[in-house]
């Protein structure tokens, strides 16, 4: 066998591993389905959260000690400037960084703490604020966190990228990726990272294909603010959340129209027709999508799959994975945990939100939505997390029904039932999936990433996706589910 032959089956064999992981649904046994690292993340959430530390699980003194550890390095790189942070690039970027980080990692600290040890108001301290956001860095019924999301991820994502499949697939349909969305090919595997996987495993995914010069700064926020979609699994959280469990695969089948819809339109408007459509000077352009003479195109695909291969080892998937733990958790945990409770005090204890989302309830009232006004906060407040917009429609009361239900344990005939309408649910549910953008999560990561767009950028998209994503839900809405 020579090198050639065994790069190729290296690329095989790794990329299958790779899609199996990512990509295959097994069943859980409850009715419901999920990919093999979903399993892989929910376990370890569940197994170190099955240690309990004063009344909270073990990721939670994790998240919060890895917060103070960040916070401690700061510092020290403020303070003293050893020679072992300010000499080294990658340590200096860590952890002698912005001062807006500096800040983000001060206030991050001290609400961890605060939550860990119950001190202080429940407006900050409660599931209004700092609460909800270490559930979501931390906690999680299900065993997913960001903590264990990120654990896995960040050995397991390598397989995707690194072992010749990007190319592979890249080279196979580039042509019908770069006329629809004016994207390379390979950006349909971040595609697929973030519906079989997670939003978050998209944007770093994409991040990581930028800087090593396989994608422009255009191509990578456009890929970013199109394609890093929540998964398959997640969505199904939200349907259940906000009630359409038995409307489920036509739900998921709307927000998958209304996605390539806008991944067809936005890349063409500003701002991202704008963006520099260059790569990066320090590493440059690394991708050929040229197919030589008299070779076909299955062949390129396989050869410049091996290729790649050939250039990844075991050792770099580990160095690759320590890197990203490191930045992700010294550096993003605690911007999520700050901005992400400021953000949710101000929807929870301000009518900040309900005053930003009058537009949009103009809009969602004329487009016939039923109780415009009063649920269009939920339009908007996605910017913050996917799952606050499911949190505001799932309110439910008692309602009687006249005939015999059990309610608190009685049977007085009364029925806990949805206070929102199940076609404003389904509109407005299917809304903050499209919505893409949340800073909470997805938003971080483009901001901390050398990809151009910045926070103007992302709350403009963010606005523009909104408005282009509503007409269009609530037409297939009416053709498809007939509400």
């Amino acid at each position: 066998m020579d090198v050639k032959s065994g790069h190729v089956i290296k690329f095989a064999v790794m990329s299958i591993i790779g899609i199996f992981l990512f990509m295959v649904l097994l069943p859980d046994g409850a009715g419901s389905a999920n990919i093999p690292l979903g399993f892989a993340i929910n376990w370890l959430g569940l197994t170190l959260n099955s240690v309990n530390v004063g009344g909270f699980g073990l990721v939670f003194l994790i998240a919060a000690v890895i917060i103070t550890a960040s916070l401690i390095m700061t510092l020290v790189a403020y303070v003293l400037k050893p020679a072992f942070i300010m000499d080294n690039a990658w340590m200096k970027s860590l952890f002698y960084s912005h001062p807006v980080y500096f800040v983000s990692k001060v206030i991050g600290v001290a609400i961890a703490w605060m939550v860990f040890f119950s001190v202080g108001p429940d407006w900050l301290i409660g599931w209004g604020g700092g609460r909800l956001m270490m559930d979501l860095i931390a906690g999680g019924s299900s065993g997913s966190n960001l903590i264990t999301i990120f654990i896995v991820l960040g050995l397991a994502i390598p397989l995707l990228t690194d072992f010749g499949l990007m190319e592979f697939l890249g080279v196979l349909i580039r042509k019908i990726v770069r006329f629809l969305f004016t994207l390379p090919g390979r950006s349909s595997i971040d595609l697929m990272g973030s519906w079989f996987s997670s939003s978050a495993a998209g944007v770093i995914i994409t991040r990581d294909q930028h800087e090593k010069g396989y994608y422009t700064g255009r191509e990578a926020a456009a890929i970013c603010v199109n394609f890093t979609f929540v998964s398959l699994p997640f969505t199904f959280v939200i349907a259940s959340v906000v009630g359409l469990t038995p409307y489920f695969w036509l739900f998921y089948l709307i927000i998958c129209i209304t996605v390539i819809i806008l991944a067809v339109i936005m890349p063409r408007i500003w701002p991202l027709r704008g963006l520099t459509d260059e790569y990066l000077p320090e590493v440059g352009k690394q991708i050929d999508e040229e197919t030589p003479e008299n070779v076909s195109l299955f062949s390129q695909a396989v050869s410049q799959a091996g290729i790649r291969a050939s250039k990844t080892g075991a050792v770099d998937v580990i160095k690759s994975g320590l890197s990203n733990w490191l930045n992700i958790f010294m550096e993003l945990i605690p911007v999520i945990l700050a901005w992400g409770t400021i953000a949710l005090i101000i929807e929870s204890q301000t009518p900040i939100f309900e005053w930003l989302s009058l537009p949009f309830g103009w809009l969602l009232n004329l487009l016939g939505v039923y109780g415009a006004f009063e649920y269009a906060p939920a339009a908007i407040v996605g910017f913050i997390d996917m799952y606050i917009p499911a949190l505001l429609l799932s309110g439910k009361e008692a309602v009687y029904t006249g005939t015999s239900y059990l309610f608190e344990g009685l049977d007085y005939g009364y029925e806990m039932m949805f206070t929102v309408p199940v076609a404003t649910r389904f509109i407005l549910g299917a809304l903050s999936i499209v919505q893409i953008i949340y800073l909470a999560e997805t938003g971080i990561l483009i901001l901390k990433s050398k990809i151009p767009l910045n926070i103007g950028h992302l709350a403009i998209i963010f606005i523009m996706r909104t408005v282009f994503a509503l007409p269009i839900l609530v037409l297939l809405t009416r053709l498809l589910f007939n509400a």
